[in-house]
Formats: structure tokens, C-alpha cells, sequence
């Protein structure tokens, strides 16, 4: 099996939304592939709470779904610690949870995001046909990167 060297990736999604379930096929895709399952994790939407769990590790991915149109169907970009924090009781971005952990904890890991387009959400399990070229591109390229 293949695990990362103290780096977590957490596909965030909901798979019977359609597209929406990119970040957790990403994972799916990586399981296929090898990697171990302590290094994958599986959220519908990031929590406040998870600020204590990746103080725990080095290097954090993000794996998320994207509305927003993108060269090659995805983007992999650096996540910093957001300034300002604000809490609504749907979600707290990756940045903001990079934030608390820094304040709270003391630890920054390094992390990046990983946006995937997708294209349809729609109350239904499965990815359409773009957002899964998409999906395929995107693990291409993970292969070969050094985070």
C-alpha cells in the first residue's frame, strides 16, 4: 500500500449530487491505485472540529468540487491561512480551517487544494461525462506531484 509520508487528503463531497461527489471519487480513484486508507478521508463539508485533526500532519490536500470553469478541467493551488475567521453553520472553507489550526494548535501544515470542475448537481449518484474526463485528468497529473 502506498501512504503519503505524514500528509492527509480529504475529498469533500456528497456523492448523490452528482458532480458533487468529485472529491470523494478522487479518493476512490487513489484506493484503486494503492494509496492507504489512513491517509484518505471522506467529509460532506469541512467543521471547525477538523482544525485539531490536521494538526496532526505535515501536508494537507484538499479534494473538492468546483462550479467555476477551469483550464483542463482542474487546478491544484497552495491554501493559506485566512486572516479573518467567520463561521456559518454550512460549511468553514479550507483556509479558515488552516486558521484554527494555526491558532489554536500552533501547527501550519502545508496544503493545497485540489478543484476538480464539475458541471451538474443534481439529486442522483454518478458523475457526468465531462466531469469525470475531468476526474481522470486530475489523477494523471497527481501521479506525478510533489506537494
Amino acid at each position: 500500500m502506498k501512504k503519503l509520508d505524514n500528509t492527509l487528503i480529504i475529498g469533500i463531497g456528497n456523492n448523490t449530487r452528482q458532480d458533487d461527489g468529485l472529491g470523494w471519487c478522487f479518493l476512490e480513484h487513489l484506493e484503486k491505485e494503492g494509496y492507504h486508507e489512513d491517509s484518505l478521508l471522506y467529509k460532506y463539508q469541512l467543521m471547525v472540529e477538523d482544525a485539531e485533526l490536521i494538526a496532526k500532519y505535515e501536508k494537507v490536500i484538499f479534494v473538492d468540487a468546483c462550479k467555476t470553469q477551469l483550464n483542463n478541467g482542474f487546478e491544484i493551488e497552495r491554501v493559506l491561512p485566512a486572516e479573518k475567521v467567520a463561521f456559518s453553520t454550512h460549511e468553514v472553507p479550507p483556509n479558515q480551517i488552516l486558521n484554527l489550526c494555526e491558532t489554536i494548535y500552533q501547527k501550519k501544515p502545508k496544503s493545497y487544494i485540489i478543484k476538480i470542475q464539475g458541471y451538474v448537481w443534481d439529486i442522483q449518484i454518478g458523475l457526468s461525462n465531462e466531469a469525470t474526463e475531468n476526474l481522470k485528468k486530475t489523477v494523471s497529473y497527481f501521479k506525478n506531484f510533489t506537494p
